[in-house]
């Protein structure tokens, strides 16, 4: 593998700097994903009130999810790939040395562990289905 594709694997963050130094793309795709998350929770409460928004609300959920899966599907397939090239996990195991190119790759998965955005969207998928489920149950059994 080159100089260049290697430096994508290069931990700049978590244990030296006490944050992670993630890309403007993540960003953009973790945007993207909680957007879905609220629109998806907000059709049950637009369904009633105006179809039209709920249909619009849940195809941009659903088209966000499909965006930010993809993404994260990528992501993970290149890391996927970098541990099948390393042979990273036998080499753990077996307690082999680990050259610089595995310690890095092995950083970049650590970091993507400790993700501040994963926890937040886990909070937020939560949060607002929680928040959509008693909004559902008082309308539906509730609300006269």
């Amino acid at each position: 593998m080159g100089d260049k594709n290697q430096k994508s694997f290069i931990c700049t963050d978590c244990f030296r700097l006490k944050r992670c130094k993630e890309p403007l793309a993540s960003w953009l795709f973790f945007s993207i994903a909680i957007i879905a998350v609220i629109s998806l929770r907000a059709v049950n409460i637009f369904i009633d009130f105006n179809p039209l928004i709920a249909k619009t609300l849940w195809y941009v959920g659903v088209t966000g999810f499909l965006v930010f899966f993809i993404y994260k599907f990528h992501h993970h397939n290149i890391l996927h790939r970098e541990l099948n090239k390393t042979n990273l996990v036998e080499k753990l195991l077996s307690k082999e040395k680990l050259s610089e190119h595995d310690y890095e790759v092995l950083g970049t998965i650590l970091c993507s562990l400790s993700s501040k955005k994963d926890k937040i969207n886990y909070f937020l998928i939560f949060f607002f289905s929680a928040v959509a489920l008693i909004i559902a149950i008082y309308a539906d059994f509730f609300k006269r």
